[in-house]
Order: C-alpha cells, then sequence, then structure tokens
C-alpha cells in the first residue's frame, strides 16, 4: 500500500513540474520574437514615423505647387518716360497696374521746385505714356510740356486736314473752338483725359461732367478721337 501511495505521489509531482514555464523558454521565445520584427522592419519605422514621413512628402508636393503658381503669376510690363521736375528724369519698366506716384518713386522722386498738384499721382499708367512733372514756376506760366506741345501741332495739322478737333490731343484753346465749350468745359475734358487716359470714342466725351447729350449732338460732327 505505501509503495502505491509513492508511486501516485510521483506521478502528481510529475504532472505539476510539467505545468509551469520555464524561464529560461521564455526569455528565449521573446527574444527569437524581437529578432523577427527587426529583420522584417529594419528601420523600426512606427506608425507615427510614416505619418511624419507622409506629411513631409505633402509639404514638399505643396511647395513645388505654389513655386509653379508663382512663376506663372508674371504680370505684365509696360515702360514709361518720365521727365521735368523728378531727380532722375528716364525711361522705366513697371508692372502694368502702375500708377504715376510709382513711375515718380523710381524716378528718385519730385525735386524741391516740382508743382505737385499738376499731375494726378494716383492715375494709370499706359505703355508708352510720357509723364511732364511741371515746376511751380513753369505752371504758373502756363508752359506744356514738349510732347503736349508736339501733339498740338499735329493737332493743328489733322484739323486742317480733316476739319476736327482731336479731343485725346487738343489743349484747352482748341478745344474752346467747338460749339459750345467753354473754358470750364474744356478744363474738364483735359483733366477727364489726363485722368482716365485717351478716349476711346467720341461719344465717350458725354463721360466728362457738365457735356451732355446736347452738347455732343453739337460738336460731335467736329471732333475726332
Amino acid at each position: 500500500m505505501k509503495q502505491w501511495f509513492a508511486a501516485v505521489l510521483c506521478v502528481c509531482l510529475l504532472c505539476l513540474c510539467g505545468c509551469e514555464a520555464d524561464p529560461d523558454v521564455i526569455l528565449q521565445n521573446d527574444a527569437s520574437v524581437s529578432e523577427s520584427v527587426s529583420a522584417a522592419d529594419p528601420e523600426g519605422s512606427s506608425a507615427a514615423d510614416d505619418d511624419s514621413g507622409y506629411a513631409g512628402m505633402s509639404s514638399a508636393e505643396e511647395t513645388a505647387s505654389g513655386n509653379a503658381i508663382s512663376e506663372g503669376d508674371d504680370s505684365a510690363m509696360i515702360c514709361a518716360y518720365i521727365c521735368g521736375a523728378v531727380q532722375n528724369p528716364g525711361v522705366y519698366e513697371l508692372p502694368d497696374s502702375a500708377r504715376v506716384y510709382q513711375l515718380v518713386e523710381m524716378a528718385g522722386g519730385l525735386t524741391a521746385d516740382a508743382d505737385e498738384q499738376s499731375v494726378n499721382l494716383a492715375r494709370l499708367l499706359e505703355d508708352g505714356e510720357m509723364v511732364w512733372i511741371p515746376t511751380e514756376e513753369e505752371s504758373a506760366a502756363g508752359v506744356t510740356a514738349p510732347q503736349q506741345a508736339t501733339d498740338s501741332v499735329s493737332s493743328e495739322a489733322a484739323g486742317e486736314d480733316s476739319g476736327k478737333v482731336n479731343i485725346n490731343t487738343a489743349d484747352v484753346s482748341e478745344l474752346t473752338t467747338l460749339n459750345g465749350i467753354g473754358e470750364t468745359k474744356a478744363a474738364a475734358i483735359v483733366a477727364w483725359r489726363e485722368e482716365h487716359g485717351s478716349f476711346q470714342s467720341i461719344e465717350e466725351i458725354m463721360l466728362v461732367s457738365g457735356i451732355a447729350e446736347g452738347t455732343y449732338e453739337k460738336i460731335r460732327e467736329y471732333i475726332t478721337v
């Protein structure tokens, strides 16, 4: 009986020992798993690293796209000539949306004796335009710009041939020769032209303050652009 009890006890002890995990075996298994992971992913990138890498690629693509847009948005350029009472008269290249004051700045600014009030500094420039800044003395004496004087002569010659006044080039004295146009309206025509540029058609003269349809009907056969 004692022998039988001893045999049963040995069997139980053997079973209990077989159910416990061997620590050395566990450590070896963990090391094997780590080596397998390292072999599969040699750089050891994580989900966060993947996200940051994707973000970096997007940023580079956006930068390249932005450069392409910037290169395609070059503004058209114009050339304008400025002379008279400025520090550095000459021809300058500007964006087609430039105004007179920007041309003045490129020319180094006005001189001390410049008549700033004689020029609309906010007016848009046109390609090939000449801007003349008179001195206060020249304005008081009624001196006109060289190009304006040339235009007046050309206008007079054209008037002799066609019998019409060119409202884009005529000065105040020439405009007053038209029926119904006095000095005030003539000055308004010149001021409108300096602010908005040349008239594109004779009908546009009605855009000038003080020149209604009735006045236009009187002069339309005698004017040209």
